[in-house]
């Protein structure tokens, strides 16, 4: 399972700059098979534009994306959150897998953080209780827009970068 995750993970991750994007609205992909075959699975993905800084830039594009892998048999889910800086290079946060997180703007203006890690060969990710965590806010159904800031500090003591953007949250019609 960990093995198709990762692959799930390298393939979505690698089409970023192959197609157009659609930005701000949730998406339903059905996975395929390394022969092109679809296997009956699906994934939703979730693309927008954001801002970072580190301590060579200030307000640079990024690409922000979430991919919900879902919950399998046993009820684990399972997702990943990229950043893109300069709207194709995928960010590192740690030089391991580290626990870090994620600080969320409602549209309350309530703020909450949620644990994720850093994953060593790139991007971010949430099993377990940091995934039912997080998505209990992504699907509400209610379409919200929030707010996001990750610092990389959060996530190693050899980092400055900072990232920012926004997502909606699912609405009814794309959650499954």
């Amino acid at each position: 399972m960990k093995n198709l995750l990762l692959l799930l993970f390298i393939s979505v991750s690698a089409t970023i700059t192959e197609q157009g994007l659609t930005y701000d609205k949730w998406d339903v992909a059905e996975t395929t098979d390394d022969f092109g075959d679809k296997t009956g699975e699906v994934i939703n993905m979730y693309f927008s534009q954001g801002k970072f800084s580190n301590s060579a830039t200030t307000g640079e594009d990024m690409i922000f994306k979430i991919v919900d892998y879902g919950k399998d048999e046993k009820g684990a889910g399972t997702a990943s959150i990229d950043f893109y800086e300069y709207n194709k290079t995928p960010a590192r946060l740690g030089l391991d897998t580290t626990l870090g997180s994620l600080k969320c703007k409602l549209p309350d203006g309530t703020v909450k953080t949620f644990q994720l890690y850093a994953m060593k060969q790139g991007g971010l990710g949430l099993w377990g209780k940091y995934y039912d965590s997080f998505f209990e806010l992504i699907n509400n159904g209610k379409g919200d827009k929030v707010k996001f800031v990750v610092n990389e500090s959060d996530f190693s003591e050899y980092g400055g970068s900072k990232y920012n953007g926004h997502f909606h949250t699912k609405t009814a019609d794309i959650l499954r």
